[in-house]
Order: C-alpha cells, then structure tokens, then sequence
C-alpha cells in the first residue's frame, strides 16, 4: 500500500542573499577579490600547463564533493542550508587562500630577514601557515554570522560551516601546489602535478585544514549561540578553540628533526595526523551531545505515537539509527528497513519543525510543517503495523523463532 504526504514549504529557510546587511556585501567583495587574485596567478601560466591543472581541478573537485558528503553526515539533526555551506566553501577557496598567499608571502619575508632563509624555509609554514590561515578562515565563519544568524542555533552549525571554509581552502590549495609543481618539472608538467596531488591526498587528506576550521568554527557558534552561558565562559571557549585549532595547523606543519629515519618520519608524521584526528573527533563527540539533548528537550512531552523512548536511545548518532534499521531489516526485511529509515527521518524533520516554530514564537502544534511531520510519523507507523516477518527472521537475527513483537504503540 502506498501513501503520500504533502510537503509545506512556508519560506525560503536556506537563502544566503541578505542585500540589505553590510556583512553580505564584504564578504561578496572578499570573495570577488579572492577569484581575480587567484585567476590573476594561476591565468598567467596556464598555456604552458593547462591539462595538469584540468587535471587537479577535476580530481580536487570530486575531494570536495567527497569531503562535503562526510561533512552533511556529521549534522545529526538540523540539516544546514545548501546556499550557506556554498557560500562557506566558497571563502574557503577564495578570500582566504588568497589572502593568506599575500600574508603568508610576506611574514615569511620577515622571518627570513630575521633568522635567516634556510631558518624561514623550515620553520617558516609552521609559523605564517596558522597564524595567517586560521584568522582568515576564522573571519569568514564571523561573516557568516553577521549574514545568516539565524542559522546558527548550536554549536555543531559553526563546526559545519567551519569545516566547509576549510574544504574550500584544502582543495584550492591543492590545486596552487599543483601549479607551483607542474612549473618546477622541467620535463613534464604532468609528473609534478600528480606527484603532488597524490601526495598532499595521501599524506594530509584527512587531517587537514576542514579539521583546524570546524574547530575554530565550532568555538565560534558556542559563542554565539550559548546564551544561557556566562559572557566569560563563553568567550573561553571561542578563544580555546581558536587556539586549538592553531595549534593543531602548527603541529601538521611542524618540521620532524633533520636526519630522522625515513621509516620512522613516516609513523610520526601519521602520528601526528591521528593525534589531531583524535582531538577533532572528542569535540565533535562534545558537540553532538549537545546537539541530542537539544533533540531530547526539543521533543520533550511527544507522545508515544510519535517517538518512543527505544526510538529515542536509536536517534542518539547515526551509528545507533543505522544499527536499529539493520535490527529492523533482519526481521522484516528490505521493506522494513526503508519504512524505518522513512520514520526517522520524519522524526527528524519533526524537531526542526518544532524549534523553528519555537523560536518565532508562534504555537508549535498548530504550525503546517509540524502537522505535516507528524502526519508522516503517522503514516510509516501505519505501514509499519501491516509488515509481516520474513521467515525465520529476528530482531536480533538469531532466529528465535518468536512472534512479532510490538514495537510501537498506537
């Protein structure tokens, strides 16, 4: 049997476009500036390399896509707007590689007035790199903020967006190094290209600069959006975490000790990418258990037709939510677990719902888009009641042979 359930839209909840803020406009020139200095420089030598940077264009792209797929997955519940993690994305690549090129360019200058060229050449990105990097990166998060701060609610928002600006600055970045080593082969643009690529791919990929950012992002939105906390705590936490997150930039930039052994600067250069790896995921872990007691009290006082206490422990991560449909499928099978998947997801629609009509103000039961949530809660529960077991299947999948338990109450 197959039921449909409208949809209700009641406005344009994702637009980034706000002409009237002054923000809006500096962070439109930022980026504008941002694409022609990036043009200017890479447009120069593009004859003489134009197919190994087509190349890393095209495989940086699909890192992108990759980077921003894993990104969405992180926002358990309040989905951010497409157009607001573009526009992230966007700074990322644009105003703040390119202001950091000329920063950087010029701190680097100065360390090697100061201590000399092979001094800056080494310690040089350690130093430059974060200071720099980290502020303009951080800056764009701020914009973000003074455009679209209704779209800041928790602190996982400003570690969304944070991460974004940081794909943005990654694989723009990648391309630059692309460039720069496509020009010093002097046999073969496409070998310098490659070499490059793969490596920064191999080597930084999943402990860069989206890492550093979502830090800095996530101390950024907690400032904001925690207002229950005092000022002091929460400007702790804004600062912490930009620190953190310099830290973590210096420490992957860092150089090992000269004459290390080969083997040995591989597993320190990991160990090094683990250990950020590490300290990204306890904050990430912080904050989305912010982010369930957000959805625990958001729900509070639903009844049982709606969630129940079982399919609340099951909404806790995505890891429990997968856990629970795979508990479902071994039981009812493949119908089963699409009908589940369907109720959380309209579980999840329903708590949006409830907070975005929460904070107008407005009576949350009586909103189209609640209605309508709770009108597909309704209808996959319905459907959930007509599934028969599959022969020989469990819940817990070793066959115990017992009748169909009730899992959810009408």
């Amino acid at each position: 049997m197959t039921r449909t359930t409208g949809q209700v839209v009641l406005e344009k909840q994702g637009a980034f476009v706000r002409v009237r803020r002054p923000s809006y406009w500096l962070f439109v020139g930022c980026l504008a500036f941002g694409l022609v200095r990036l043009g200017t420089t890479i447009g120069g030598e593009y004859e003489g390399i134009a197919g190994a940077l087509w190349m890393a264009l095209i495989v940086n792209g699909i890192i992108a896509v990759l980077f921003s797929w894993i990104i969405g997955k992180l926002d358990l519940f309040e989905k951010e707007p497409a157009s607001v993690r573009a526009a992230a994305l966007c700074w990322g690549g644009l105003a703040a590689v390119a202001f950091s090129i000329i920063s950087n360019n010029a701190a680097l200058r100065v360390i090697a007035d100061v201590e000399g060229l092979d001094w800056a050449r080494r310690w040089g990105p350690a130093i430059a790199g974060p200071l720099n990097e980290e502020w303009f990166k951080a800056l764009g998060i701020v914009l973000l903020v003074l455009i679209v701060r209704e779209h800041f609610h928790r602190p996982i928002d400003g570690l969304i967006y944070g991460a974004m600006v940081g794909v943005g600055f990654q694989v723009v970045e990648n391309v630059t190094y692309a460039v720069n080593f496509a020009l010093a082969n002097p046999n073969n643009e496409w070998v310098g290209s490659i070499g490059v690529t793969v490596t920064r791919l191999l080597v930084a990929g999943p402990w860069s600069h989206p890492l550093y950012t979502a830090v800095a992002g996530l101390g950024i939105s907690y400032f904001v959006t925690q207002r229950n906390k005092t000022w002091a705590r929460r400007a702790t936490v804004v600062a912490v975490a930009y620190v953190v997150a310099v830290c973590m930039h210096g420490l992957w930039n860092m150089p090992l000790p000269q004459g290390l052994n080969p083997g040995l600067g591989i597993l320190a250069t990991y160990a090094k990418g683990l250990l950020i790896l590490g300290l990204f995921a306890v904050l990430y872990l912080a904050a989305a258990g912010i982010e369930f007691r957000w959805f625990l009290s958001t729900m509070k006082g639903q009844p049982e037709e709606v969630i129940t206490v079982e399919e609340f422990q099951d909404m806790r991560s995505l890891r429990a939510r997968r856990r629970a449909r795979k508990r479902f499928a071994r039981r009812y099978g493949k119908q089963g677990e699409t009908l589940l998947r369907r109720l959380q997801n309209a579980q999840v629609s329903l708590g949006e719902s409830l907070a975005r009509e929460q904070r107008r103000g407005g009576d949350p039961e009586a909103a189209p888009d609640v209605v309508a949530s709770k009108r597909a809660i309704a209808e996959a529960r319905s459907q959930m009641e007509d599934l028969v077991p599959e022969p020989g299947g469990t819940e817990s999948g070793k066959g115990d042979g017992k009748g169909k338990r009730r899992l959810f109450r009408r």
